[in-house]
């Protein structure tokens, strides 16, 4: 199963902000559960600026504590849950987060 982290705008319309949009999928989620940020889906409904410090957080855990979470990756010689990708997530939700701080956070 796999998750898109979209954002929307917090007005009463709710309307997507069409240049964010990250794909995730649940081969990270024991992973995320051991950062900061948590599963994504506990981000539903939160606010951007509320959650980007704690991604920040979380993709610099990842590279400075590779060690204790590379038990976490799913299937590393197929590219499948790997640290890497879970960093480039982190990173992509990072910087929509940074642009667009008021935007509500939806996971589809």
């Amino acid at each position: 199963m796999s998750y898109w982290i979209g954002l929307v705008e917090p007005d009463k319309k709710h309307r997507e902000i069409d240049d964010f949009g990250v794909h995730c999928s649940w081969n990270f989620k024991t992973m995320m559960e051991h950062l900061p940020c948590g599963w994504v889906r506990d981000w539903q409904g939160r606010r951007a600026k509320e959650m980007s410090g704690i991604v920040f957080q979380s993709r610099g855990l990842l590279v400075l504590t590779p060690y204790f979470y590379q038990q976490y990756e799913l299937d590393p010689d197929r590219d499948l849950g790997t640290m890497d990708n879970c960093y480039n997530i982190l990173d992509r939700c990072y910087q929509g987060f940074m642009e667009h701080p008021d935007a509500i956070i939806t996971i589809d």
